[in-house]
């Protein structure tokens, strides 16, 4: 990327880059009009190729400042006390509902680069992505107690599953319009149920119940 971007002003720089994620989180990256960014931007084609050699420089750098917004936020609501596996998930959760209601655009656009298949970006993407994922589920079972679980259950499988199904709920609240709060509150039960089912009977009735009340009423 062209340095004379960073030359610009703050207001200026989050005009651009509003205005690029805003039009990529409607469409996929080949379909994505670079005229349509320039206008919603409010600056011209030539000035997007001024500052970014072309489109998928401009893509790649959207999405690196949305994960590293993503992240920054969540570390400002990170709980290091907590050790409960399904009271992490269901403040990780509430997090991602709380993030998307305000940056719909950021969030969107997040979720279209997860269901990219385009060979021009998509290996870029995941090169960038995986170690990010892989330090935070090491961060994650660092930090959980596993001692909670009944014996033999498959705890790695069990965190693999509830986040295809946080990923599946989000991407259906996208589909369909469902209410953001209605989503995380059906996550929550669902959380609920996979506790009873796998954790020992002295931890069921823990904290969570509480927690979930402050969700669904």
């Amino acid at each position: 990327m062209n340095n004379k971007f960073y030359n610009l002003p703050l207001d200026r720089q989050e005009q651009i880059i509003n205005g690029a994620i805003k039009v990529f989180s409607t469409s996929n990256y080949s379909n994505t009009s670079t005229i349509e960014i320039a206008r919603e931007a409010g600056i011209s084609k030539g000035l997007i190729f001024h500052y970014f050699k072309n489109k998928k420089e401009l893509y790649l750098f959207l999405y690196k400042y949305c994960a590293s917004l993503y992240t920054s936020e969540l570390e400002k609501n990170y709980d290091s006390k907590e050790t409960d596996f399904f009271e992490l998930l269901l403040k990780s959760q509430h997090f991602k509902c709380k993030f998307m209601k305000e940056h719909p655009y950021v969030y969107d656009f997040v979720v279209k680069v997860y269901l990219e298949n385009d060979i021009e970006v998509v290996d870029e993407i995941s090169q960038y992505v995986k170690p990010i994922n892989d330090e935070n589920c090491k961060r994650f079972f660092e930090k959980v107690d596993l001692n909670k679980f009944k014996k033999g259950v498959d705890v790695a499988l069990l965190f693999k599953t509830l986040l295809w199904c946080s990923d599946g709920f989000m991407r259906n609240a996208f589909k369909n319009n469902i209410s953001i709060d209605e989503i995380e509150s059906e996550f929550a039960k669902i959380l609920m149920q996979y506790k009873e089912n796998f954790y020992k009977e002295e931890f069921i009735c823990t904290s969570m119940n509480t927690e979930i009340e402050k969700i669904i009423p």
